[in-house]
């Protein structure tokens, strides 16, 4: 049945009609009729910024006194009165005919409140239609769906705060009498949060806070909601192929959703991660297809200066990009100028997305900080968003190769606790040791462990080392375990995830050696010879040839390189090839190991390449991700059928610097830089380091040529060794070991950036 009004309730009528219509007018632009279910919010928690006459109480109306009316005004409130019933009557009567098999009056109501031509309503004209629907929402069942979409499609957000109440009102209202209208209801406000048109900065964010107020509101009064919403948002998440402002715009308001429905985070974040990484493995791919060109294309990558919405500037982020300014350019070099194109436009997008997502963790972290911390740990809130972004981690961004940026978002969070780093650390050392894990798992997981304890700066002694004498036990145990006789041969596809365990573990040398120095007092010298059998010499052994003053002691984890590098499987042959020669310049500096002779016994060693990488894997339909089962690489410590990893094992480093412009600054004081720290002489004045690109050539050049005379290098190859290395010292200088794609898009991004 209609739910009653309150001003025909004769209880409230005072004996005086000019009074008693003064009550009801200062009631009536507020009293929103309710269905008699659960008790609605008052306008003032509706609407974020209401009106003065929005403030009041639904419950407790102000009197207003007789001499406040006017006759005119009597008048017209009886008019308002007697149209607003007729217009009750018409639509109960209308849906009556419905059901009793005569459609016509019901088709007419909706043409009235769909009318285009020759006007259509006026905003008072709808608000007595929405009043009046109110009165009618116990006869308005499934089977009027066409009325409710047709009341859904009104333009409610532009109109004022009165207006906007009445209908906020009238939507809880159907809601919570027919829960099958949450959906349609739902659905229509999470369209109004994507972009698809260009009102003023100011009308924009006042139109989304409208929506997030009748969100809030639906999910307060439906506990089932965020069930359905979710769905809903997946949906309406814009294609990775469309604008930037429709990115940002979608990707800041389902972020502010979580703000009053945190159930949701879990997914939410989720659905973000996996948009996100599409974009940023389909970069890396175009990279590597426009890196494997003919044609030489050279690309300006300087994204400007971005506004708070993702505005480039005046540009308009929506427009398509300029590809077609130069109509005449030549066919040959259109392609690689649109790959250009959509390179930047693609980075663009995917920095301003990362950094929304940053600013949110920023604000719930900054949110969570009044809150008590319970032994030592952070508040819980704070460890389950950790959990949920370790989640994600693992179903995810591990299982994706070429992800360049994504996981930053979890390097980010895990800077605020050690405990958070511990776990990482602890879950990543798990998985590589777990035989029963899938070999190419095994092996991400050693490229992010070594990766991240050489990039993490808030990492300390005890974590390093634990991950140093981790991977150092385990490779030992490898090589006591296989390494039985000569018969045993190198062999990417059966040893690899040993290789990517040392690999791991000469990569974290490169970056961490001075934190393993244990002490770094002098040990007396003795008459042993320089060079064991193998042709190397550690640090911690004797020698006559090394001053006393700069023998250092390691820490234990290192103790097993030496009979790990000179065992008959041969990691230094197998790992990547820039990865060993860092090692082997920085350990011969630092007189920790000298391994020269071993490199110049490898290059006579061939060992042919495989036909399958396993990183390289075929890819599953997300179109970055390595599926475990079609790459047929084998589980455990000895086997594998069906792929393997080439004779030099794939570098992957993905905590390699990170190059996007907007969100870096959420990088400061928690990376660690490379620093090409060679032993030298912390006194040495620091105006050197800001030498141009001419002279730091002219130094790689005579440390090359040091390198010749305490004779590194020999040979009829000495030459083209020589360049090697010089190609090899200018990659470290770049900040990059590893040769990612992303190493190009670093040079036209950061020509500024000179670490």
């Amino acid at each position: 049945m209609p739910v009653t009004h309150p001003h025909s309730s004769s209880s409230t009528v005072s004996s005086s009609p000019k009074v008693a219509f003064a009550a009801e007018m200062t009631t009536a632009p507020i009293n929103i009729p309710t269905s008699g279910h659960k008790k609605r919010s008052s306008s003032s928690d509706i609407l974020g910024s209401p009106t003065s006459s929005m403030k009041r109480s639904i419950s407790t109306p102000t009197m207003a006194s007789a001499s406040m009316v006017s006759t005119k005004q009597v008048a017209d409130f009886e008019r308002h009165r007697q149209g607003q019933a007729m217009m009750t009557t018409y639509i109960s009567s209308a849906i009556r005919e419905k059901k009793q098999g005569n459609p016509g009056p019901y088709e007419d109501l909706i043409a009235q409140l769909t009318v285009i031509k020759p006007a259509p309503l006026t905003p008072a004209k709808l608000l007595q239609w929405i009043q009046a629907l109110s009165q009618c929402i116990s006869v308005i069942d499934k089977s009027c769906s066409a009325l409710i979409d047709a009341m859904l499609q009104i333009d409610w957000l532009s109109q004022d705060d009165v207006f906007v109440q009445y209908y906020l009102s009238f939507l809880g209202n159907v809601v919570s009498a027919h829960a099958f209208y949450v959906v349609p209801v739902q659905s229509m406000l999470v369209k109004k949060l994507v972009h698809r048109h260009k009102p003023s900065a100011t009308d924009f964010a006042q139109q989304h806070n409208r929506v997030h107020q009748a969100l809030k509101y639906i999910l307060d009064l439906i506990p089932t909601g965020p069930t359905s919403l979710f769905p809903l948002l997946v949906a309406e998440f814009p294609h990775k192929r469309e604008s930037i402002r429709a990115h940002v715009t979608f990707v800041k308001n389902i972020l502010t959703i979580l703000d009053y429905a945190p159930v949701l985070r879990e997914q939410v974040l989720a659905i973000i991660v996996d948009r996100i990484i599409k974009i940023d493995v389909e970069i890396q791919v175009e990279l590597e297809e426009l890196e494997d060109s003919d044609t030489e294309v050279v690309c300006d990558f300087d994204l400007g200066d971005v506004g708070d919405d993702g505005e480039n500037g005046e540009n308009d982020s929506d427009s398509d990009s300029d590809s077609d300014a130069d109509s005449n350019s030549d066919s040959d070099s259109e392609a690689p100028e649109v790959s250009v194109l959509n390179i930047k436009d693609m980075t663009h997008k995917l920095d301003m997305m990362l950094l929304h997502v940053f600013l949110y963790l920023e604000r719930f972290i900054n949110s969570c900080r009044h809150l008590p911390m319970v032994n030592g740990q952070p508040p819980a809130p704070i460890q389950s968003t950790f959990m949920i972004l370790l989640t994600i981690f693992n179903k995810t961004i591990l299982q994706t190769f070429k992800s360049r940026h994504t996981q930053f978002l979890l390097f980010y969070y895990m800077s605020i606790a050690t405990q958070f780093s511990d776990y990482f650390l602890g879950c990543l050392c798990r998985q590589i040791l777990d035989k029963s894990q899938p070999q190419i798992m095994r092996i991400a997981a050693a490229a992010y462990l070594s990766s991240f304890v050489s990039r993490a700066k808030y990492l300390d002694i005890r974590q390093v080392g634990m991950v140093v004498e981790m991977l150092g036990a385990f490779a030992l145990q490898f090589v006591e375990q296989v390494d039985t006789g000569s018969h045993i041969l190198p062999d990417a596809e059966r040893y690899a995830i040993f290789y990517a365990s040392v690999q791991a573990l000469l990569y974290i040398f490169c970056f961490r050696w001075k934190i393993l120095v244990i002490g770094g007092e002098a040990r007396p010298v003795s008459n042993k010879d320089d060079f064991d059998s193998a042709g190397m010499i550690v640090g911690t052994m004797d020698s006559p040839s090394i001053p006393a003053e700069v023998v250092r002691q390691w820490h234990s984890g290192l103790a097993p390189l030496q009979r790990i590098v000179t065992s008959r499987l041969n990691p230094l042959k197998m790992c990547s090839d820039n990865v060993v020669k860092q090692f082997a310049r920085l350990s011969n500096n630092l007189n920790f190991m000298y391994i020269y002779p071993i490199l110049e016994q490898n290059k006579k060693i061939f060992i042919p390449r495989t036909s399958v990488s396993a990183y390289n894997a075929p890819q599953g339909p997300s179109g970055g991700t390595y599926s475990v089962g079609q790459s047929g690489v084998g589980n455990g410590a000895g086997g594998g059928s069906g792929g393997a990893l080439p004779h030099e094992l794939e570098t992957f480093f993905p905590f390699d610097p990170y190059r996007l412009r907007q969100s870096a600054r959420f990088m400061n004081n928690i990376y660690q830089d490379w620093e090409n720290d060679e032993d030298e002489d912390e006194d040495e004045d620091e105006d050197e380091e800001d030498y141009d690109e001419d002279e730091e050539e002219v130094d790689l050049e005579e440390e090359d040529d040091e390198l010749q005379h305490i004779g590194r290098h020999s040979g009829p190859e000495e030459d083209e060794e020589d360049e090697d290395e010089l190609e090899m010292n200018k990659s470290i200088m770049a900040m990059s070991i590893s040769p990612s794609p992303a190493h190009f898009l670093v040079q036209g991004m950061t020509n500024s950036t000179r670490r």
